[in-house]
């Protein structure tokens, strides 16, 4: 079994409904529409990963695999092992940091061990580590802890370093891409924009060097848009606004069952950015998109569908009054 990274952008938080609010804020004031970013990535854990298509030479087991395989246990390997399988009790139990000591602690312990393997064995532990300090990192963001939380994004940084020969060069590419999309929405959050921007072009590029393999390349788009448009650069904002809007309707996109919902925000931030460079026909026909699409995955009543509903009212108002 190969796994393949499924790392979901939860976009309807209490991050994105304040943002919904802002954007109304604006728009009662005349303002043009607000640009809406993603929240941070949480990537799954690797057990719930879903299977990707590759070849079988590229395959490396996990330490577990790998002790089922043997016809003698291997002694060696049967601490790491257990790591796993307590890091996943306690993840699924909610305990993100005593899940993240266990695997810490088994590193800590056998240090020795560790340094002497020369392959990938250990590739699932240092993944699931790595989207420990990622899903800590996120926890912390949302709760207002944001030195902690750049402590635990940097050390997901750390560890999906080229350097670390210990992780499957591929997933570690991946996971390096996720962290980079939640450093950049953690710089976004302090205002800091130009170093967002810096870590959202890094995933932009892993992405893009993986094709297919990562798994939510179009929210990276969705909020390089959102932060070029707080930015001022609205023409550049649209292209990247495009782009997600072209590998969410690509038949052959990695997106998740997020896709749909993802479409709706990909409209809707085209609209905005048609508004602020005072194309008011195409910036109509996209906020009716994105009303259509939110209709059908939110319902009338969700705020982003009222926000959305707002905008369009307005716009043509305005549109009225300049004829």
């Amino acid at each position: 079994r190969r796994a393949g990274l499924l790392a979901q952008a939860f976009w309807l938080g209490a991050a994105r409904d304040r943002e919904v609010r802002e954007a109304r804020e604006a728009r009662e004031a005349g303002c043009p529409g607000q640009a809406l970013s993603m929240e941070p990535i949480a990537p799954m854990d690797p057990e719930d990963w879903g299977p990707q298509p590759v070849d079988e030479q590229d395959w490396e087991p996990s330490a577990a695999e790998v002790q089922e395989q043997e016809q003698e246990p291997d002694d060696t390997l049967a601490p790491f092992v257990e790591a796993e399988r307590e890091f996943v009790r306690l993840q699924a139990a909610g305990d993100h940091d005593a899940a993240v000591r266990c695997l810490e602690n088994i590193l800590r312990a056998e240090q020795e061990t560790v340094q002497q393997m020369q392959d990938t064995v250990l590739s699932s532990l240092f993944e699931r580590l790595s989207v420990g300090y990622n899903t800590l990192g996120m926890k912390h963001l949302k709760d207002g802890k944001t030195e902690s939380a750049c402590k635990y994004f940097e050390k997901a940084e750390a560890l999906t370093d080229p350097a670390n020969l210990h992780m499957n060069a591929e997933s570690r590419l991946v996971l390096r891409a996720v962290t980079y999309n939640n450093m950049g929405c953690f710089y976004k959050s302090l205002s800091k924009l130009h170093t967002a921007l810096q870590y959202l072009r890094k995933a932009q590029k892993i992405e893009e060097r993986l094709n297919s393999q990562c798994q939510n390349p179009a929210g990276t788009q969705l909020n390089l848009c959102a932060l070029l448009s707080q930015m001022g650069k609205h023409q550049e904002a649209l292209q990247h606004a495009n782009r997600a809007l072209k590998l969410l309707e690509n038949p052959s996109s990695s997106e998740n069952e997020s896709c749909e919902s993802l479409v709706c925000v990909a409209y809707f931030n085209m609209a905005a950015e048609y508004e602020h460079l005072k194309k008011a026909s195409e910036a109509v026909w996209s906020y009716n998109r994105a009303y259509e699409s939110c209709l059908s995955e939110l319902g009338e009543e969700h705020p982003l569908s009222q926000q959305i509903a707002g905008c369009l009212q307005q716009l043509r108002a305005k549109n009225r009054r300049a004829q």
